[in-house]
């Protein structure tokens, strides 16, 4: 029994021996399969193709995927690689992002400036005119004629308006709230009447004359700095206050009875003072001018210190003393 089972298993690998063979002359590398044989890996997006090597055409590239081979060969983004357990080469580009977003709308700015108008929609520099005009004056020939000459008119502080020359007439009490021509081209001033121009009186530009003719006229002083300047106080009692004079001349006259009876100052570049009224100019007198001619001929005129700081000074009476 034993003999004729060893007779039958000797047949069998005898018939099949020759149909085991396998031929491998037809196959190339890439159909060389590994341990295995199988695709271990899939791709995915954005993933890694790892395990063995794909028999037959190109395996997909993955989105910026890298191949990780096994121990065989590995087909990478279409390319036939050996691998031997390191990392492939990196496959092929994926598809690229979506497009970013549409860039905001381009601001074009606000609307141009307009043009200044013309004509009636421009705005217009007041005139001379305009401007006496708004100061309760009469524009004649160039000159601003403000007219105070109706008994106490004028309460407020009478203006000349900036850059124009006024002239100023006040009557009996009138001006009484005093004279700003501090910013005129130039005032003439007339107080010709009893107790007119009580206020102060301020002056400057290019001239400046003051005529106090009226009795106990320009009782608030006066103070000029315009390069020509004249101030007669004629009326008895007339300008009982303070006197200050500079510019380039200024010449001053006190030819009423107990005129400028206060401080006089006279710092112009020449400089004249003319006391001739019965006890004019009794308060003290200072001149500091280049040129000083003083004179104090009135009776009891100049009864107090004058003093002449000038480079030239004439005195009259040459007793004129400064200091007591």
């Amino acid at each position: 029994m034993s003999r004729l089972r060893h007779w039958l298993f000797a047949a069998v690998l005898a018939s099949a021996g020759p149909a085991c063979l396998v031929d491998h002359s037809g196959l190339t590398t890439v159909e060389v399969s590994a341990t295995g044989g199988d695709i271990a890996g899939r791709t995915e997006t954005g993933g890694v193709a790892a395990g063995g090597a794909q028999v037959g055409g190109a395996g997909q590239a993955g989105t910026s995927a890298t191949s990780q081979g096994g121990s065989s060969a590995s087909v990478v983004g279409g390319r036939t690689m050996d691998s031997s357990g390191g990392v492939g080469a990196a496959g092929g580009a994926g598809n690229g992002g979506t497009g970013g977003d549409t860039g905001g709308s381009v601001d074009t700015g606000g609307a141009l400036g307009s043009t200044s108008g013309t004509g009636a929609d421009a705005a217009t520099e007041p005139t001379d005119a305009d401007r006496c005009v708004a100061r309760d004056g009469i524009y004649r020939d160039g000159t601003c004629v403000i007219d105070c000459s109706a008994a106490g008119t004028c309460g407020s502080v009478v203006t000349c308006p900036s850059l124009v020359t006024c002239r100023i007439t006040c009557g009996p009490d009138g001006c009484a709230g005093g004279i700003d021509c501090s910013k005129a081209a130039g005032c003439d001033i007339a107080c010709a009447d009893s107790k007119s121009c009580a206020g102060m009186i301020n002056c400057a530009g290019n001239s400046c004359a003051v005529n106090c003719g009226g009795k106990n006229s320009c009782g608030g002083g006066v103070t000029s700095s315009a390069s020509k300047n004249q101030i007669t106080c004629a009326g008895d009692g007339a300008c009982a206050s303070d006197l200050v004079c500079t510019g380039d001349s200024c010449a001053l006259t006190c030819s009423g009875a107990r005129t400028c009876v206060g401080a006089i100052n006279l710092y112009s570049n020449t400089a004249t003072a003319s006391c001739t009224g019965q006890k004019s100019c009794q308060g003290n007198m200072v001149c500091a001018s280049a040129t000083c001619q003083i004179g104090c001929t009135g009776q009891q005129s100049c009864p107090n210190s004058v003093c002449c700081w000038a480079g030239s000074c004439t005195l009259q009476p040459s007793t004129l003393h400064c200091g007591h």
